[in-house]
């Protein structure tokens, strides 16, 4: 799994590209939503709140009245310092169960949507950090527009935030949003389109070199076109065969044999007779309807499709795992 962390200071787009992320098949974790669950009320986290900056930060329903709140601490480092003490612990352990539990899984690709990474924790944390910016007058402009704010007042929202100049040299990837909207997407397609090779860099457990797809009829099963983006896209040399038992034992008697194959639904028992007169050479599945606990899960929705489940022969009551190619040491 890539573990990437996204941000971004106030009106710079970050909530845009966030959007085209998850789109596109991320798992996005929220941290602003984190923090909102954590100030509900009956919680520790608003109780703390209260007792440390008064009983008028509540509305009158007992919930955080935010705009008290940051009235409280807008232009005071020393009192946005006791609230960061006070939300981002527990902030950060519930995202820290949400990461594992993603992880478990099998999500490819997960995205931790924080505003103030740079501010409150170590961007080392993740395998990737991508800053989305624009210039100060351009974001200004945006604050008018979007919140009705005047000069002053988007100044001092803009002032309260790290400078985006200190962020820039510790970001991997920089998404640039100074024109337009199309514009924006595209450069974010292009940084998503690197994380998502080395999400399947990352996933891929252990060494392979070869997969290859079957399928039972010519015309070409969607899923067989995911996974061969993924498993493309991870390196490895994808090799597809079509139709009789004689191709896929032909297929299958090359001198380098494939480290996994993955056969439609129709063509699994033919590659199944193939693959045992081949010596079961490799790792076996197939593409499959059944409720039942399978052994393999695949995470396609960076390459278009939903979530893989694949049964290999035998495997018919054990609990999943994530990849074709696992790691040899299971998760902790």
């Amino acid at each position: 799994m890539l573990n990437v962390a996204l941000t971004g200071n106030i009106a710079a787009g970050k909530s845009t590209v966030v959007d085209l992320l998850r789109r596109w098949g991320a798992t996005v974790i929220d941290a602003d939503a984190l923090a909102r669950e954590a100030q509900a009320p009956g919680g520790e986290v608003l109780a703390a709140i209260v007792r440390r900056f008064g009983a008028d930060v509540l509305a009158s329903d007992g919930s955080l009245d935010r705009a008290a709140l940051r009235g409280k601490v807008m232009g005071d480092q020393a009192a946005l310092d006791a609230l960061n003490q006070i939300v981002h612990p527990a902030v950060r352990h519930r995202r820290d169960d949400l990461v594992r539990a993603a992880r478990e899984s099998g999500d490819v690709l997960v995205v931790n949507d924080i505003p103030l990474l740079f501010e409150v924790l170590d961007p080392a944390e993740f395998d990737a950090v991508v800053l989305v910016d624009a210039p100060v007058p351009l974001r200004r402009t945006r604050l008018r527009a979007m919140r009705g704010l005047s000069n002053e007042e988007a100044d001092r929202m803009i002032a309260a935030q790290m400078p985006a100049e200190r962020k820039r040299g510790r970001s991997h990837f920089v998404i640039e949003n100074d024109s337009s909207l199309d514009e924006l997407e595209r450069r974010a397609r292009a940084v998503f389109e690197e994380l998502r090779r080395r999400a399947a860099v990352a996933a891929l457990g252990r060494p392979a070199r070869t997969v290859l797809l079957v399928a039972a009829q010519q015309a070409e099963h969607p899923a067989l076109n995911a996974i061969a983006a993924r498993y493309a896209d991870a390196g490895l040399a994808v090799r597809r065969v079509t139709g009789t038992a004689a191709a896929i034992d032909k297929a299958l008697a090359r001198s380098e044999q494939p480290d996994a194959i993955v056969a439609t639904a129709a063509a699994a028992a033919a590659v199944e007779a193939a693959w045992a007169r081949a010596g079961r050479h490799g790792i076996l599945a197939a593409l499959s309807d059944d409720p039942d606990p399978v052994a393999v899960r695949l995470d396609l929705r960076p390459w278009g499709y939903e979530r893989l489940r694949l049964i290999e022969p035998g495997a018919v009551g054990l609990a999943p795992r994530v990849d074709l190619f696992p790691s040899a040491n299971p998760l902790p």
